[in-house]
């Protein structure tokens, strides 16, 4: 046997490791981001009914934070911010919101997200 066909596996089992990895990293990764889009546009639907219905403040924070819940995201109270506009029906909300996600050899990373939306009546 030749000393070469030691090196091809070598090579080919370097090249799948340099493959796998961000294979594995945009596994876990990419879902995190569609379900942001998600949140985001589902703080869009609740900024809408909030408008259209009257909501208080309270129900609007209680909503948000429900969302964070189900959608797996840390929301605190304190990082919900909600402006409105004097005369207008509209309602401005901004949420800052995180996810804590934790990888091979203990690592953590902690994704940081902020959404906005400004709703009329109308949207």
């Amino acid at each position: 046997m030749s000393k070469e066909t030691g090196k091809t596996k070598l090579a080919v089992l370097i090249f799948l490791s340099f493959l796998a990895i961000p294979g594995y990293l945009s596994y876990r990764i990419i879902p995190v981001y569609l379900e942001k889009d998600a949140f985001h546009d589902d703080l869009i639907t609740i900024g809408g009914r909030a408008t259209r219905s009257g909501w208080d403040n309270r129900r609007i924070i209680r909503q948000l934070m429900q969302l964070g819940e189900s959608r797996n995201f840390t929301v605190k109270e304190r990082d919900i911010r909600i402006q409105r506009i004097r005369g207008r029906p509209e309602i401005a909300i901004v949420v800052n919101y995180s996810r804590t996600e934790e990888f091979p050899g203990g690592y953590l990373y902690v994704f940081q997200f902020s959404s906005s939306t400004l709703s009329s009546y109308w949207f």
